[in-house]
């Protein structure tokens, strides 16, 4: 037995103690020591049983630092990650339920976006497990310009982690992250926008067919040819211009570029020969 597992273990056995404070302090420290778990330890079958009772505690943090827990050993397994066993069913569920709760505290919520990001993001098997568990719904609940803008930004960077996988690109749009991902253009916060133009790029890119359907949402195009056009925010642009030049090449598309490009230059127009009675 290696260290670290031995460490592990002396951990894990605070973590089922009745003494709320104990219980606590032990889920902290399992948190902080699997951050340096050796890579591609298989932790799963060791910690998950121990750490996904957690995530139904009375206590906020206990909770957090059970989702954090979860990080870890997604990170840590990686493309050995088995998210699709009946541990992590488990504990998608949960978090998926617990993030698409609106009366879950805010904090804790951003943590369940980033734990179905880490799983979805170790490989495609586990991208498959958080699709099955209702995480895009679960993500798409979040994808609101009402909420707080870190929580938004969590849920579009983790259907960014998710639709890294090519194999999972067809089911998040089908499942309706297009409309919701584009709304968050609109946001003012710009690592809120830089993530959903990232979420876009992913699933668009190289599908015509999703490019069309990007170019029928009410106000997607108008907002894309805007921020290709910003100056104060090169990262936008790039990527913008990167999904509008993609477009460009699709027929498809052909009529509301057209119509978009024209109602963009239109005020510019106005403005210029109001300019000349001046």
């Amino acid at each position: 037995m290696s260290d670290f597992d031995s460490v592990l273990n002396t951990v894990l056995v605070p973590l089922s103690s009745s003494d709320h404070s104990k219980r606590a302090a032990a889920s902290a420290a399992v948190a902080m020591l699997l951050t340096q778990a050796p890579p591609s330890s298989k932790l799963s079958a060791k910690v998950l049983p121990a750490v996904t009772p957690l995530l139904n505690s009375d206590d906020c943090l206990v909770q957090r630092n059970a989702c954090a827990a979860l990080i870890a050993v997604a990170e840590s397994e990686a493309e050995n990650l088995q998210a699709g066993v009946q541990q992590w069913t488990k504990a998608l569920e949960t978090v998926s339920a617990k993030l698409a709760n609106s009366a879950t505290e805010t904090d804790l919520r951003i943590t369940c976006a980033e734990v179905l990001g880490a799983v979805g993001h170790a490989n495609p098997e586990a991208a498959q497990a958080v699709l099955n568990q209702h995480g895009v719904e679960a993500l798409i609940s979040v994808l609101d310009p009402e909420l707080d803008a870190t929580l938004q930004e969590a849920g579009a960077d983790s259907l960014c982690k998710l639709a890294a996988a090519p194999e999972s690109r067809r089911q998040l749009v089908q499942q309706g992250v297009l409309p919701a991902v584009a709304k968050l253009l609109h946001s003012h916060h710009n690592e809120v926008h830089i993530r959903a133009l990232l979420a876009l790029g992913m699933l668009v890119g190289s599908s015509q067919e999703n490019q069309t359907k990007l170019a029928n949402i009410n106000g997607a195009l108008s907002r894309l040819l805007v921020l290709r056009l910003q100056q104060d925010d090169e990262d936008s642009k790039h990527i913008a211009d990167g999904i509008v030049a993609a477009m460009l090449k699709n027929p498809g598309c052909k009529q509301q570029l057209t119509a978009a490009l024209r109602a963009q230059s239109r005020p510019a127009a106005e403005t210029n020969k109001s300019s000349q009675f001046l």
